[in-house]
């Protein structure tokens, strides 16, 4: 689940684009979503998400990785239902 990263001159600026196959995350995510797996522990996985699409929200909100700031964008985008496919569990 390696990040690919390819660099192109677009009009004089350089662009990156970072890609990433995320199909083993969706899968992973949708497997704990049918078995219950762990769902009456006190502690248990949330979900798994690709590191391109945190990335992605980190530029959004302007937070450092591991920040309480990015923590609790990544808790709302989590239970908007726009990323269900992200979520474990029935966080």
């Amino acid at each position: 689940m390696s990040v690919q990263t390819k660099y192109f001159d677009e009009d004089g600026k350089i662009v990156i684009n970072r890609s990433q196959d995320i199909q083993r995350i969706l899968d992973f995510n949708k497997e704990r979503n049918i078995d219950g797996h762990n769902r009456k522990s006190d502690m248990r996985l949330a979900g798994s998400i690709p590191f391109v699409v945190i990335e992605m929200w980190m530029k959004e909100c302007g937070a450092k990785l591991g920040s309480p700031e990015l923590n609790e964008y990544i808790k709302k985008k989590l239970m908007s239902g726009e990323f269900s496919k992200l979520v474990a569990n029935g966080y």
